[in-house]
């Protein structure tokens, strides 16, 4: 009796440490709604990046919860982060895949949200002008008519870039349109320009855009970041169904980051409707493993630390975000220890440098 008493200590403690509840504090939902902020060309119901989508379509995740008869309903969102941001207000999504600014508005405007593992890092922005355009340079676009995506991630990282250039958006004709408008618009050459993200190496392949600016090759911290988060009422009521789908994201990610994986996975991404070989071009010398780290290390901290600062700065946000209480990297963690999984991503500092172990 003291035996079993002893454990069941434990595993109250353990579940604290996650921050969680034990086990048996609410029955399992019968259904989870996971919604993806983006969709796949003629809006198919897949993304061309990412472990969410990756595990939509190799059901990592139902896998996980086979034995609690848990359902799983996939929705895509056109309207990428905002309207992920409308669903979580009105508590039609558990889990969502959202981009660094979106969220960071959704939490300041007093969304209850948690974010619970990173997927996708490192991800450049494009700018892209028609194919026959005499521009090669941001400044060449000085005063023309430039579109992007507001309210998305790509609005704070054009942001960052354009600052790093000594520019600034009123230097530029600037024009709000989703992606499927700005892709039209470039074809018929209605702007000038546009800033794009994995769209661009598709618009590139296609003959239609040219890019001349990438984020990336500037410099680290002009990239976008996206995560998986959960409603937080959802976590605490069903703290042991989180870590389950924390487990089916971890398992995918492991998958995408081996090598022999890379052409399989970006067969699935290329179900979205983009050609693989613009998914090639665009993760030409990319290590999947460091893009598809599910950890939530110092340099993801830092990254969301300065996507508040300079959101406030912009004037974007309504209130102020606490990151390090907002970030929860239990789950995680628990999953790379339990998969035995630590070597295969390092843990990294606030300027992307892997840390001895």
């Amino acid at each position: 009796m003291k035996h079993k008493l002893f454990l069941s200590l434990i595993a109250v403690f353990a579940g604290a440490w996650l921050g969680v509840a034990p086990a048996g504090a609410a029955d399992p939902p019968q259904v989870i709604r996971f919604g993806l902020a983006t969709v796949g060309k003629g809006g198919k119901p897949v993304a061309s990046n990412g472990i969410a989508s990756l595990a939509h379509q190799r059901q990592a995740i139902e896998a996980e919860l086979k034995d609690d008869n848990i359902r799983i309903e996939w929705i895509y969102f056109k309207g990428a982060g905002p309207a992920v941001n409308e669903a979580l207000a009105n508590k039609q999504l558990d889990f969502a895949w959202q981009g660094d600014l979106p969220a960071v508005i959704g939490k300041a405007g007093g969304l209850n949200t948690r974010l619970i593992a990173a997927d996708g890092l490192l991800t450049s922005t494009y700018l892209v002008v028609p194919v026959d355009s005499p521009a090669k340079t941001l400044q060449d676009l000085k005063g023309k008519r430039v579109a992007q995506f507001k309210g998305t991630n790509l609005q704070l990282a054009t942001a960052r870039a354009l600052k790093v250039e000594g520019l600034r958006e009123r230097d530029f004709r600037t024009i709000n349109m989703d992606f499927p408008t700005m892709i039209a618009a470039l074809a018929s050459k209605d702007i000038d320009g546009g800033w794009f993200g994995s769209h661009a190496f598709d618009l590139q392949a296609s003959g239609v855009g040219r890019i001349v600016y990438d984020t990336r090759a500037v410099d680290a911290k002009l990239t976008r970041q996206t995560h998986v988060l959960v409603d937080g009422d959802f976590e605490r009521q069903y703290p042991q169904i989180v870590q389950k789908v924390v487990d089916g994201l971890v398992k995918t990610a492991a998958w995408v980051s081996a090598e022999e994986n890379r052409e399989a996975a970006f067969g699935l991404w290329a179900n979205s409707g983009t050609p693989i070989e613009a998914l090639r071009a665009e993760q030409e010398g990319q290590s999947l493993a460091r893009i598809y780290s599910p950890r939530l290390d110092d340099f993801f901290l830092d990254r969301y630390r300065a996507t508040v600062r300079e959101s406030r700065e912009l004037g974007l946000l309504r209130g102020d975000v606490d990151v390090d209480r907002w970030v929860e990297p239990g789950y995680v963690n628990a999953a790379i220890d339990r998969l035995g999984l630590q070597t295969l991503w390092p843990v990294y500092d606030a300027d992307n440098r892997p840390q001895a172990r």
